[in-house]
């Protein structure tokens, strides 16, 4: 009770209930001068910039401000992470956005990331480069020259789906992909997660191995932070990142991993603060309840598949897999509408092919850097790989009704769902003694 009290008195001084400087220019066209102050987000049909927004043109009188504004600009001319622009926008305060009777909250979403104005069809030009953290401006850069080393090989969407593996930058692979990803229910292998870390980590560590231990640990724990980063930082990624760095400096110190423990620590200290995480950021809801369906799910479930062979990692896959639908699929379905009859036997066969796709692919990308005619070797198994997973996606969309769409649904109706599912959970839990 007492946390709880804590978590509404966070709640209630968050960017939830703050005024912003913007309010007294809403619906106006006015000229701003700002900063990207994140990686442009390119779409089909237009780029997303976020700009934090330095001083307002009024007439002959500049209004010094410090907040962000999301953008909407063409793809053309292309701007990158740290440029200063000027702009002439009107702002405009995010509504709903209503589909088939669900119901997005846009506001709040943006909220989560301190933006409460957006502006379409934005007059933009560029003033000069240079303007962002150093830091992050090389990790943006480095993001870019390994992006284009892999488009310089791999045919599109091949290429898309091996950033998306290795980087989490699903947007590119488009929307009609994107919609047979999530009709088949594999939309979490272009999310970075976990696992993506985890290499990550493991593979510098290894590199350095011939270092002193404290030194390759080091490296390794660095890597971490910075790679995700380079993945644009979303909530879903700082949530593995966080998990494994924890696991990383249990390992070091000889110290015991409870991953339940380190799980709900976690999440106390994403949402310290920014507590609007947990009531309007999607990413974070999902990552959250597919991790409990690993950790405290996944145990009940393996035991019931013990027929199932554990080579290649099947039983595993099988167990993760019906596990994190168990805890996912209600509020997917409350969220989107589709209930996949076909995200079963999809991810079964697409699984198991991952990390050799990610270790082809992270070859790949390195050795184009070096040379392009030998990239084309590991390239042409990348690409084998690819083009099985993205056969199995479009042949299981492809099925007659193998995803379903389903009317809309009060948010009472998920509660009594999620009663229903972890009141059998526990009494499989009281059948097996776990």
């Amino acid at each position: 009770m007492f946390g709880v009290l804590c978590g509404i008195g966070r709640m209630y001084v968050s960017n939830l209930y703050t005024h912003s400087q913007l309010d007294r220019f809403a619906q106006q066209k006015i000229s701003v001068e700002g900063i990207i102050v994140d990686e442009p987000d390119v779409r089909e049909n237009n780029t997303k910039l976020t700009v934090g927004l330095r001083n307002i043109f009024i007439g002959t009188t500049t209004v010094a401000v410090n907040e962000k504004i999301l953008v909407s600009v063409p793809i053309y001319p292309e701007f990158k992470y740290g440029d200063k622009v000027k702009m002439t926008v009107t702002l405009n305060e995010p509504t709903e956005i209503e589909t088939e009777g669900r119901i997005f909250d846009y506001k709040g979403y943006l909220r989560v990331r301190g933006i409460w104005y957006t502006s379409r069809y934005t007059t933009i030009t560029l003033e000069s480069g240079g303007h962002g953290s150093v830091i992050k401006n090389l990790l943006f850069k480095i993001k870019n020259i390994f992006t284009d080393s892999l488009n310089n090989v791999l045919p599109q969407p091949e290429s898309s789906l091996m950033a998306g593996l290795l980087l989490g930058t699903k947007q590119s692979l488009g929307k009609d992909l994107l919609t047979e990803f999530q009709r088949t229910g594999v939309s979490h292998i272009v999310v970075l997660s976990g696992y993506n870390i985890a290499v990550v980590a493991s593979s510098i560590m290894t590199l350095f191995k011939f270092l002193p231990k404290n030194l390759s640990f080091g490296f390794g724990a660095l890597s971490i932070v910075l790679f995700t980063i380079l993945s644009g930082g979303g909530a879903s990624a700082w949530r593995a990142a966080i998990m494994v760095l924890v696991a990383l400096f249990a390992k070091k110190m000889n110290r015991d991993y409870k991953v339940s423990r380190v799980f709900g620590f976690t999440i106390v200290l994403m949402l310290a603060p920014n507590p609007l995480l947990l009531a309007f950021d999607p990413s974070f809801q999902l990552s959250v309840l597919a991790t409990i369906g690993l950790i405290f799910v996944s145990p009940y479930i393996t035991p019931y598949l013990l027929w199932v062979t554990e080579k290649f990692g099947l039983r595993e896959i099988v167990s993760s897999t019906i596990a994190t639908q168990i805890t996912v699929l209600p509020y997917l379905i409350y969220n989107m509408g589709i209930f996949s009859l076909v995200s079963l036997p999809v991810n079964i066969l697409i699984l198991g092919t991952i990390p050799l796709t990610m270790l082809l692919g992270f070859i790949t990308g390195i050795v184009g850097l070096i040379s392009l005619y030998l990239s084309f070797i590991p390239a042409f198994f990348s690409y084998i790989l690819l083009w099985y997973q993205l056969t199995v996606v479009h042949i299981g969309a492809s099925i007659p009704f193998g995803a379903i769409t389903l009317p809309a649904f009060s948010p009472i109706i998920l509660v009594f769902i999620y009663l229903i599912i972890f009141t059998g959970l526990y009494f499989i839990k009281k059948k097996n003694q776990f």
